[in-house]
């Protein structure tokens, strides 16, 4: 077998999460003193002054930042929340913006398509808010915008944003304003 210490080092990093050494010698079907030696290499290795530990936890091993560096890693983490929305989250903030109190399903209805993940990125953001749990089956929960959307859009409330009637596409702004309908579309 490979270099073992590696290897648990690998595991432990692709992880993210505790595992016993229990776990660790069923899987790899290695005996526990040898994942045990290997364990308190690695540790004594990140003991130092590194960007990680190994911490025990439970009986439980796990790679975690240093607390050292945590104020980078958050404000890394702070920063990157914040880019790359895609078009399907950025559609939902935009239902969500112009349809305060609004519930996952009625997202999902106007959109047709599942919007758990956006919903969840936007909350994760911190752009929109869970503002009340409705009183229907399931208990429902409703969402509305943040302030940190308010900020982001250079704007101090809802009602300046622009009214959904000046930004709909009118039937003479479209692109393809020259169709028959009910013609097949193969026909020259």
């Amino acid at each position: 077998m490979e270099n073992l210490e590696n290897i648990l080092e690998a595991i432990l990093f692709a992880l993210g999460r505790e595992i016993s050494i229990d776990e660790l010698s069923k899987t790899l079907e290695k005996n526990k003193d040898e994942i045990e030696q290997a364990i308190i290499n690695i540790k004594e290795k990140y003991s130092q002054n590194c960007g990680i530990r190994l911490v025990k936890v439970k009986d439980m091993y796990q790679l975690v930042t240093n607390k050292d560096y945590y104020k980078y890693v958050n404000k890394f983490v702070e920063n990157t929340k914040r880019q790359n929305l895609s078009t399907a989250t950025l559609e939902v903030l935009s239902i969500i913006a112009y349809n305060p109190k609004i519930t996952k399903s009625e997202i999902e209805s106007i959109r047709g398509v599942n919007s758990d993940f956006a919903v969840n990125r936007l909350l994760e953001c911190g752009l929109v808010e869970e503002v009340a749990r409705l009183n229907l089956p399931g208990r429902p929960a409703a969402y509305a915008i943040t302030n940190e959307f308010l900020k982001s859009c250079g704007i101090e409330s809802i009602e300046q944003l622009p009214k959904f009637d000046e930004i709909k596409i009118k039937d003479e702004q479209l692109l393809v304003s020259d169709f028959e309908e009910g013609k097949d579309i193969k026909e020259n």
